[in-house]
């Protein structure tokens, strides 16, 4: 039985020496000291508060926009102004998360 069980590597999926397993390869394959690598990341109060806007008013106000909204102007054929909200969720999420990746840099 003990055979067919895979050995782990120190560091691996959170077992012992995990830190030390990461600190290691951060040290050695990345481009930040082990100090810089020990630090933990700032939270981004301003991606907090967009994210948390964006679900409040994209996804919450999404019934209560199609309670509003008359359904003549939404025939069968066309999207709903529940779908519109969904589509605008789907198209800033992506700008958020790159208003990220463009503040780390």
């Amino acid at each position: 039985m003990e055979a067919a069980r895979r050995r782990q590597h120190p560091g691996a999926a959170g077992g012992p020496g995990a830190q030390l397993g990461a600190s290691f390869l951060q040290a050695r394959h990345g481009s930040v000291s082990a100090d810089e690598a020990a630090r933990t990341a700032p939270f981004h109060l301003d991606l907090w508060f967009y994210f948390t806007l964006q679900n409040w008013v994209l996804d919450f106000g999404r019934p209560i926009a199609m309670l509003v909204f008359p359904l003549e102007w939404f025939p069968l054929n066309k999207p709903s102004v529940g779908d519109y909200f969904h589509m605008a969720y789907n198209v800033i999420t992506p700008f958020l998360l790159l208003k990220r990746l463009l503040y780390c840099l």
